[in-house]
């Protein structure tokens, strides 16, 4: 990311409430700044990111750090929204295959 869109700069204090916005690095704290503009970011703030970084790099941040920076709905969200493959759901409820969430 070259630059923290004026949009989230604007929610900073919100989206980056524990830690000084003033220090964060755009391309250095990238998949830190993604991760919290997605799931805690409002609709204006998400737009301008999608626009700053294109479809091809947000679909490369979801395959590579989806599942550690986003939460299910989010993740499921960014999959419909860029068209890539769902990744496989993980439940917590059993490993049995018995089990009504198993999935194989």
């Amino acid at each position: 990311m070259r630059a923290i869109p004026a949009e989230v700069l604007a929610s900073a204090p919100r989206l980056f409430w524990d830690v000084d916005p003033a220090t964060l690095d755009p391309a250095r704290h990238e998949e830190f700044i993604v991760g919290r503009v997605l799931v805690e970011g409002d609709w204006p703030a998400v737009r301008a990111l999608r626009r700053e970084m294109g479809d091809a790099r947000l679909a490369a941040f979801v395959r590579h750090a989806g599942r550690r920076r986003l939460d299910r709905r989010t993740l499921r969200f960014l999959e419909a929204v860029l068209d890539l493959p769902a990744q496989s759901c993980e439940t917590t409820s059993s490993t049995n295959p018995s089990a009504p969430l198993f999935v194989p």
